[in-house]
């Protein structure tokens, strides 16, 4: 008679997670940059137009940069280029986007 060992696995994995803080978080929006990224998806332009008057309204001199005015190729809901993210970044103190229908 052979011996045989058996050995009970779990098929569900545990994927190692990351650890990371939100971002931060600016007390006063005054004086700064105001980025709008928009997907593309109908209505989000819209949507960030409003945020856009509501927050010009509260805050003074707070510049808005509407990323698919300034540079086109933004617009897209597959995922943005390296130098597309990196010239959001740059371009603002702080990002908004719309990312759904």
């Amino acid at each position: 008679m052979s011996d045989q060992q058996w050995r009970l696995m779990n098929p569900v994995g545990d994927p190692p997670r990351a650890v990371f803080d939100g971002a931060g978080r600016p007390g006063d929006l005054s004086g700064k940059t105001l980025g709008l990224f928009w997907n593309g998806k109908p209505g989000g332009d819209v949507l960030l137009d409003e945020v856009a008057l509501c927050l010009s309204g509260r805050f003074p001199g707070l510049d808005i940069v509407k990323f698919w005015e300034a540079r086109p190729g933004t617009i897209t809901a597959y995922g943005n280029s390296a130098d597309n993210l990196r010239f959001m970044a740059q371009s603002a103190d702080l990002v908004i986007g719309t990312n759904a229908d």
